[in-house]
């Protein structure tokens, strides 16, 4: 659906003026009278324009300017002509004590003009100057990153027409003009393919079918977008002043929204009706159809689905448009040409965190696998993974940066977006610490304060142990240390960026186990009187000992007596308290306790009964051999709780056995409990 012509009838002058660059240079402003009122720049706004060549009317906060541009370029783009009868700018200033002329060196025109994007018409010759109108599909990346366009291939005349102009947008069928001037050099013609490979006639479906063809962009001075126009801007000559993004590339289904533009009968909407192959001329291409109707200079213009690229007008009749697939003829550029690309319009990267501590870092999102630059008060370059999050370092110094983002995807760069990042002074935590708990007692040795921080931080002890160690990546640390029996506190800081934490402390203790009770028995009955010393044992050599009894015929004497003996040391491994006091018949409980370095011990206990003597057989006369009476030299006196032979569960081999914790070494000198 190309619209074709004969060059030496259609083609008129090629390019236009260039549009003002930024930085160009002004005339010295024309000074004004001194004694004037001052103006305000509405004031001159409002009769500057009537001036003969007033380009524009502005302040640059000192004084008021009224631009102009030389009299060559009056009367175009709106511009008022010179006139003996107008008002000059000149005569205007002078009226005013803050008013000046600046002369531009020409018009200032839209930059749009040099914009191109998809739907744009263009015109393609061959050296006899041949050719026929079109319409871009796509803006694109060539496989070295240059730009060029995507159309369809049958605009080319199976590859003949190989040099391609724009055409000027205002004068196309589309904007209501009759279309045919030749406005800009476009490019050159890079591969085409209309039907089978090679431009064949095949109707055998299992090979590539398409209508696709790829241009080079030549002229410098055109700047492609990634987008679509829908022709309401036109009449200004800049078709991306209304336009929509080109965001990705998709295969057309039916019942999918289509979009569609091109220069003869603009911007439409519709939606796939279906997808197959339809002969197009005497070629099969493979695509798409759309209950729509295109006309001539349509072919190769855009079909979109709500931003995603699907492929370029092949043909048509009325009320029905059938598109080349934009997949298929990709995949046969790439294995003619190499790997051109559809240019994409990729999201802006956004900064999501935008406050942390300063040599901390900022986290944002960006397209998916993109590189994201990142210039102005910080400068960086960081990846976007797959899911589009990025980070980058934060300054070492506290204040607020002012950075500028772009992202790059393949060839494809965002806009430039800005923003303000902010630091604050670095805070950090106190350690946590997970062993030894904190209020623990225990009776094994310390071996390693452990516990969790900051990783890379340095991490140090300090009260009643000594030692450092580096956080690892995991957020742990451990610092190796031997603290025996005794009562510690200690605090824990750490270092992380040149600032110290407050200390968090922890207090425990490691105590001796229970001593040992070998006599009385647990469970034990013994009579009235023949209650043995209290005696057990302990591994912890100079241990002090701490024996109590509780029972319920305990006189107060008892108490008293028993009190004042109470304490004892093990010697030896062993340990002794006498009761001078004997017990009356009932049920009594010993505990003993014992305490070394200033802490003590869980207590150890038996629990035995006291019954009342029995009486020895009697002679018949109402007693009994009395002691010393008719005994001779074998006369014995009866055992008492003094008689350590009969105390002692030591005989028979009966080794003293070591508690729980009987390794450890008292630390500190021992103080009773």
């Amino acid at each position: 659906m190309s619209s074709t012509f004969t060059r030496s009838a259609r083609l008129g002058a090629v390019g236009a003026a260039a549009a003002l660059a930024a930085g160009a240079l002004l005339v010295t402003p024309a000074m004004a009278e001194e004694g004037g009122a001052p103006a305000t720049l509405d004031e001159i706004a409002a009769v500057a324009f009537d001036a003969a060549g007033v380009q524009a009317v502005t302040t640059d906060g000192s004084q008021i300017l009224i631009k102009t541009v030389p009299e060559g370029d009056a009367g175009e783009g709106g511009i008022k002509p010179y006139s003996a009868d107008a008002t000059s700018a000149e005569a205007i200033a002078q009226q005013y004590s803050n008013v000046a002329v600046q002369q531009l060196p020409e018009a200032i025109k839209a930059f749009g003009e040099n914009d191109v994007v998809g739907g744009q018409g263009y015109a393609s010759f061959n050296d006899a100057g041949e050719g026929g109108y079109c319409s871009i599909g796509f803006p694109a990346w060539s496989p070295n990153g240059d730009p060029a366009y995507i159309s369809a291939g049958h605009c080319t005349g199976d590859g003949a027409y190989t040099t391609s102009y724009l055409t000027e947008p205002a004068t196309d069928p589309a904007n209501g003009g009759e279309g045919g001037v030749i406005w800009k050099d476009l490019g050159s013609l890079a591969f085409a393919q209309f039907g089978g490979p090679g431009n064949s006639t095949s109707q055998d479906t299992s090979e590539p079918l398409t209508d696709i063809a790829v241009f080079d962009v030549t002229n410098e001075n055109l700047t492609l977008k990634p987008r679509m126009t829908d022709w309401s801007t036109a009449s200004q000559n800049d078709l991306f002043a209304s336009s929509q993004p080109i965001t990705g590339v998709k295969n057309a289904a039916p019942g999918d929204p289509l979009q569609r533009s091109g220069r003869t009968t603009g911007y439409a909407e519709s939606e796939v009706y279906d997808e197959g192959y339809v002969m197009v001329e005497d070629r099969i291409v493979k695509g798409f159809g759309a209950q729509i109707t295109t006309i001539p200079g349509d072919s190769g213009g855009s079909a979109i689905s709500n931003g995603a690229a699907m492929g370029v007008l092949s043909g048509g009749i009325e009320g029905y448009s059938w598109w080349a697939d934009l997949d298929l003829g990709l995949d046969q550029i790439r294995g003619a040409v190499g790997d051109y690309q559809v240019m994409l319009d990729i999201a802006e990267p956004a900064v999501e965190r935008d406050m942390t501590e300063r040599d901390g870092s900022f986290t944002g999102s960006a397209p998916a696998n993109s590189m994201v630059t990142i210039t102005g008060d910080i400068e960086a370059e960081v990846p976007a993974d797959d899911s589009g999050y990025f980070s980058f370092p934060a300054p070492n110094e506290v204040g607020s940066f002012d950075i500028s983002l772009v992202a790059k995807q393949g060839y494809n760069v965002s806009e430039k977006v800005n923003a303000t990042v902010k630091t604050s002074e670095i805070t950090v935590d106190a350690p946590g610490i997970t062993s030894p708990e904190n209020e623990m007692s225990t009776t094994e040795v310390v071996t390693a304060i452990t516990g969790t921080g900051e990783p890379g931080a340095t991490v140090m002890l300090q009260g009643d142990a000594e030692g450092t160690a580096m956080v690892a990546d995991d957020g742990t640390w451990s610092v190796e240390t031997e603290l025996g029996f005794g009562a510690y506190t200690v605090g824990v800081t750490q270092e992380f960026k040149g600032v110290q934490s407050e200390a968090r402390w922890v207090s425990f203790q490691v105590v001796p186990g229970a001593p040992s009770i070998a006599t009385p028995e647990d469970g034990g009955t013994y009579e009235e009187g023949q209650l043995p010393s209290v005696v057990g044992e302990s591994g912890i050599e100079g241990a002090m000992v701490d024996v109590s009894i509780e029972g319920d015929n305990l006189t107060e004497a008892q108490l008293e007596a028993l009190d004042a003996v109470g304490d004892t040391e093990v010697v030896g491994g062993t340990w002794m308290v006498d009761f001078n006091e004997q017990l009356a018949p009932g049920t009594y409980t010993v505990t003993a306790t014992q305490s070394t370095a200033g802490v003590t011990s869980a207590a150890a206990s038996a629990t035995f009964d006291v019954v009342a003597a029995s009486e020895e057989p009697g002679d018949g006369n109402g007693g009994g051999e009395q002691p010393g009476e008719g005994g001779g030299d074998d006369d014995e006196l009866a055992a008492t709780g003094a008689d350590m032979n009969s105390m002692l569960p030591l005989a028979g081999g009966a080794a003293v056995a070591l508690l729980a914790g009987g390794a450890l070494l008292a630390l500190r000198r021992a103080v009773r409990a």
